[in-house]
């Protein structure tokens, strides 16, 4: 019971400190330091900024008891110009992936620019916003050819669980258009924490453990093995990384779905 009390409180404290730190970061460090840097390099400043914030934040997380985690295969996320394509269980994948990215771009709601808290890093570093598909696709090849690393959750929001594995083409579209490698990563709650339709104050009974697992490289045309107009080519990758991660599911044991870990094979 106590254990479980604290939680709550831990819980409370790391969005107090989220909150306070992003005020801090991007209304005063941010502001103070940006002028020094080119302008063509100001959105990599922030992503590294940002950077440094998400690691300090999912350690503090960890020293107040909230919850425990792990990343295994991390030196595989070090490479520049690679995507990164992620299940999407819980609002703290995105906090993960942050904290071992220095040079990370996402993908947003374009809602979210309006929110005063989220809004002003999403314009400093220069995430983009999901509203034209041509338009979204041409500039997530940009970033890529620029260096940077690109985060996508295909499945498009977060998933419950027991549902199935499902795609977005444009994630296969944007990896072909780019012709750069694709690095699978898998996130493993248990039990499941800050899933869909999970308030804040919804603590699980024990200490949720999360294992964050990075695969081996993925190069797109090898997967398509041959020349094919983009339609199909982008269907069949899709199909492809669908068929993976669905193996990879079945390898664990679905996310959030049991209380205590277990043994992860490799995929």
């Amino acid at each position: 019971m106590f254990d479980r009390a604290w939680r709550v409180i831990a819980t409370a404290l790391s969005f107090g400190v989220y909150g306070l730190g992003s005020l801090l970061l991007w209304y005063g460090v941010y502001p103070l330091t940006f002028w020094r840097v080119l302008p063509a390099r100001r959105g990599a400043y922030a992503r590294r900024l940002s950077h440094r914030a998400f690691r300090f934040l999912t350690g503090f997380m960890a020293w107040v008891g909230m919850w425990r985690y792990e990343v295994e295969g991390a030196d595989r996320l070090q490479q520049s110009g690679r995507i990164v394509v992620a299940n999407h269980p819980s609002f703290l994948d995105i906090l993960l992936l942050f904290s071992r990215l220095e040079n990370a771009v996402c993908i947003v709601k374009p809602s979210l620019a309006a929110v005063p808290l989220v809004g002003r890093p999403i314009r400093c570093c220069r995430h983009l916003p999901a509203e034209d598909s041509r338009v979204l696709v041409s500039e997530a090849v940009r970033v890529l050819h620029e260096g940077a690393c690109l985060i996508l959750f295909p499945q498009g929001t977060r998933t419950l669980p027991g549902s199935e594995i499902r795609f977005q083409r444009s994630v296969a579209r944007i990896a072909l258009e780019a012709g750069v490698p694709m690095v699978p990563v898998y996130f493993d709650y248990r039990p499941l924490l800050f899933g869909k339709h999970q308030r804040w104050y919804h603590v699980p009974a024990v200490k949720p453990r999360v294992r964050m697992t990075v695969g081996a490289e993925i190069q797109p045309a090898e997967i398509i093995g041959e020349e094919l107009p983009l339609s199909i080519a982008s269907r069949r990758l899709s199909r492809w990384l669908e068929r993976y991660f669905t193996t990879w599911e079945r390898r664990h044991g679905f996310v959030g779905n049991r209380a205590q870990a277990v043994d992860h094979p490799n995929l």
